[in-house]
């Protein structure tokens, strides 16, 4: 089959199980929200392999697969009818262990990685607080002095204007 026709329907096949699921066309109660994440279908169309993930522990996993694994007939039915397929695919649910990896491997470089040069160039929020409440202790003593100016000015031109007076 052509490769871009291939994706395609791989593509379909995912949608076409997520929408299922959705829409509570699945009554098994162990089986929830799970993410799939690719699918390997076989040259002839016969078998798919669907990896999945979910956020739960170990034993909601084990439960979510059994599930996955008893519905998989009627999704296979479900995709079938509604992709207009000749043959429906025998599915088979598999957990996606190199996708819960690659998250860790990527929380990990994001956690070791140095900045970056967009973070040189515009400091955090903190700095830029940090920044600010500097700022505004200068402008403020600034403020403060004239104000001290100001009063002793008029205290000068009230003792001129009383001794002018009397």
């Amino acid at each position: 089959m052509n490769p871009i026709r291939m994706k395609k329907l791989e593509s379909e096949i995912i949608r076409q199980i997520s929408t299922a699921i959705l829409a509570g066309k699945v009554k098994d109660p162990r089986v929830f929200l799970p993410s799939f994440h690719r699918i390997e279908i076989s040259e002839d169309l016969k078998y798919a392999k669907i990896y999945f993930t979910a956020l739960c522990n170990n034993n909601e996993r084990k439960k979510l697969t059994q599930g996955l694994v008893s519905c998989a007939g009627f999704l296979s039915s479900f995709v079938g009818k509604n992709l207009h397929l000749h043959t429906n695919p025998k599915f088979s649910f598999v957990w996606d262990n190199n996708y819960i990896k690659s998250l860790e491997v990527n929380r990990l470089i994001d956690e070791s990685a140095p900045k970056t040069l967009f973070e040189e160039l515009h400091p955090s929020e903190n700095e830029e607080d940090e920044d600010r409440d500097e700022e505004l202790e200068d402008t403020n003593s600034v403020a403060s002095d004239k104000v001290q100016d100001l009063e002793k000015s008029s205290e000068d031109t009230e003792k001129d204007s009383n001794s002018k007076t009397s």
